[in-house]
């Protein structure tokens, strides 16, 4: 549209062209300029979008995340066989806990006619209600174990956990759960038996520590592992134990002298029998102040003891009783590295670590 004003770009007077899209006036030199310009902008913009296209093709097919779905997929699958070969490892377990099981209730059977016989009180009911129980021994193993394998549904892949009762119909449940749809920031870690001091012995490769002396004298038993970062956590199972239950689990400082080995040290803190609680120095009997009870834990169960370096804490999970307990650990008093500590009392007491998924 012509009119007589100024041209935007040279800024003369006279017949000029008015732009309807920039609303700007120009001369017809500028005029022919401003319309070249426009075009050279669109056809740079063709080009742009053109690039663009061809990158969105390509990078269409290329992202960070196929890495990490590659590394989730190798892990998962890592994971996955773990926690089968766990399965496998605890249902040998159950089974080998039962058979023991039923083998002391047939000793106790036999083992109790003979004493009435020694005290002259055998009578012939007792032979009969002796022979029904041995008979209702020997139908439960003639069937297979009353064991079952439960899916962990709360996870993307469902993983397998073992969960039943023995043929004495006392119950057992290794739970054994790992999550793939989200991290989980406890790492088990497998740690090893490494030094006795005192009446004890290491054996089947630094997996089970068992008190060899007749006394009741106090053997300490330190883990290979040393512990600075992060969660980590070791299972345990008491293969034996006298009672009362006088097993110490716990942590202490690797910086401590190991000739002068203590359990009440300020820089060991743990769960000992007599529902003792020892704690940088300080002991504890009070179940309703801490919560623990260690009436409760029994030859076969399994504990697990996490150290919590990262929160300066440890905790002790009786996988049976289903309770967690903590500790906070100064670590003015029990600087780290930590160590795993147990501590065995009677004769025949024994803990084997367990593997982990």
């Amino acid at each position: 549209m012509a009119g007589r004003k100024s041209c935007t770009t040279c800024n003369k007077g006279g017949i000029v062209m008015s732009c309807d899209r920039c609303e700007h006036t120009f001369c017809d030199k500028h005029v022919i300029e401003h319309r070249q310009r426009s075009t050279n902008q669109l056809n740079d913009l063709i080009r742009e979008h053109d690039l663009l296209q061809d990158e969105i093709k390509h990078t269409s097919n290329s992202h960070f995340l196929f890495k990490a779905i590659d590394k989730w997929e190798k892990e998962s699958m890592i994971k996955i066989q773990s926690t089968a070969e766990a399965a496998r490892i605890e249902l040998r377990e159950m089974i080998e806990t039962s058979k023991d099981r039923i083998s002391s209730t047939c000793h106790d059977v036999v083992k109790n006619l003979q004493v009435s016989r020694e005290a002259g009180q055998f009578c012939q009911d007792d032979l009969i209600r002796s022979m029904q129980q041995l008979k209702d021994i020997k139908m439960k193993i003639s069937s297979p174990l009353p064991v079952n394998l439960v899916e962990n549904k709360n996870s993307s892949i469902h993983l397998i956990t073992i969960k039943g009762t023995d043929f004495m119909n006392k119950e057992f449940e290794k739970v054994k759960i790992i999550s793939i749809t989200k991290r989980v920031q406890t790492s088990h870690n497998q740690d090893k038996f490494s030094k006795v001091i005192g009446s004890a012995t290491i054996s089947e490769d630094g997996l089970l520590a068992k008190h060899n002396c007749q006394n009741s004298t106090f053997a300490y038993i330190i883990g290979q592992q040393l512990y600075s970062k992060g969660r980590q956590t070791i299972r345990f199972k008491i293969e034996h134990s006298q009672m009362p239950y006088n097993i110490f689990f716990g942590c202490i400082s690797s910086q401590m002298n190991l000739n002068q080995i203590n359990y009440n040290l300020s820089c060991v803190a743990g769960w000992f029998g007599y529902n003792e609680v020892y704690h940088h120095g300080s002991t504890s009997k009070d179940v309703q102040m801490h919560g623990y009870d260690s009436n409760k834990i029994e030859t076969y169960d399994v504990l697990s003891l996490t150290f919590d370096c990262d929160e300066k804490q440890i905790e002790l999970y009786p996988e049976r009783t289903k309770k967690i307990h903590e500790l906070s650990i100064d670590t003015d008093k029990a600087p780290l590295p930590w160590q795993l500590l147990v501590v065995l009392t009677y004769e025949n007491d024994s803990v084997r670590i367990l593997y982990n998924a």
